[in-house]
Order: structure tokens, then sequence, then C-alpha cells
């Protein structure tokens, strides 16, 4: 019993470890929605897009609207990748301190 737990913990818990490491850093991507974030970067934000008038002066400050809106957006979501950047190196390192120790 004791040689089959020294052959797991040295065989397949070790590749287990590994596994655990790499699921680690891909849920943590995926609670950030990296792909949706990176898809969406210049969407404007929470989808508030002024429609423009008639007026020459409508249109621009439509046009102004939309813009000042998709800036927000950009930012926002350039902070929060910035932060699931920071999350997910965190995590890989954490990951690969418990693969190594184990």
């Amino acid at each position: 019993m004791l040689l089959e737990f020294f052959f797991w913990w040295y065989g397949p818990g070790w590749k287990q470890a590994w596994k655990e490491c790499f699921l680690w850093v891909k849920n943590v991507q995926l609670a950030f929605s990296v792909d949706v974030l990176l898809k969406t970067l210049f969407s404007p934000w929470k989808r508030i897009v002024s429609m423009p008038g008639s007026s020459i002066d409508e249109k621009f400050r439509a046009m102004i609207d939309n813009l000042v809106s998709r800036v927000i957006g950009f930012f926002v979501r350039l902070i929060v990748l910035i932060a699931a950047l920071v999350m997910i190196c965190t995590t890989a390192v954490a990951g690969l301190f418990v693969a190594v120790s184990w």
C-alpha cells in the first residue's frame, strides 16, 4: 500500500498537479471573460449610443457622446484586462509553486 502511494505521488499525482495548475489559470481567464473583453474592447460602455438628429449640432453632439462612451468603455475594459493579467500571472506562479513542491 505504501509503495503504491509513492508510485501514485511521483507518477499520476505529479501529472494531476500540473493539470490542475493549467486548470486554475483557465478558470481565472474564464472568470474575467478575457475573450469577450478583447472582442468588445472598442465597444461603447453599457451599449449607450446616442442617435443623431437632423441638425448638424445634434449630429455633432451624438458623435461626441458616442465617442466618450467608447473611450470610457475602452478604459474600463483595459483596467479589467490588466487586473485579469495580474491574476492570471499570480495564479500561474502559485500553481507552478504547488506543482513543483508536489
